[in-house]
């Protein structure tokens, strides 16, 4: 599940949380038909129960997966949204888990890496 739905559950102010949604009311950036909910993460690095990756705006995070999507699905991967609609998404780049957190390699991984994280909630800090 992405990290945009109801992520971390702490607050501080002293340092960044992964920016989530914790009602269905609040999903306005991005829109419903453009948060993603649900992925198949990549079987060789299922490390907890939410895909995450640096959202829009971290910069200091940029470029690298913190999560890497599935390949298995001929070099692709499904998506559903908060509307509740699916998309088949085929990846630029295959996608080869080689660490945590992995970074971006090339600009064909670059484009998948942004067009996941498009599908997030944007940064935002206390």
């Amino acid at each position: 599940m992405s990290q945009s739905i109801n992520g971390y559950p702490f607050e501080s102010t002293t340092s960044y949380a992964p920016p989530s949604f914790a009602k269905e009311t609040e999903i306005l950036n991005p829109s419903p038909t453009k948060l993603f909910v649900f992925l198949d993460v990549h079987e060789d690095e299922i490390f907890d129960s939410l895909f995450g990756i640096p959202p829009p705006g971290w910069t200091e995070f940029d470029g690298f997966w913190w999560d890497l999507p599935a390949n298995r699905h001929s070099n692709g991967n499904n998506f559903s949204f908060a509307d509740g609609h699916v998309e088949r998404w085929k990846w630029a780049t295959p996608k080869v888990f080689k660490a945590l957190p992995q970074k971006v390699e090339g600009e064909k991984d670059l484009k998948d890496f942004r067009r996941v994280q498009e599908r997030v909630r944007p940064e935002w800090r206390f």
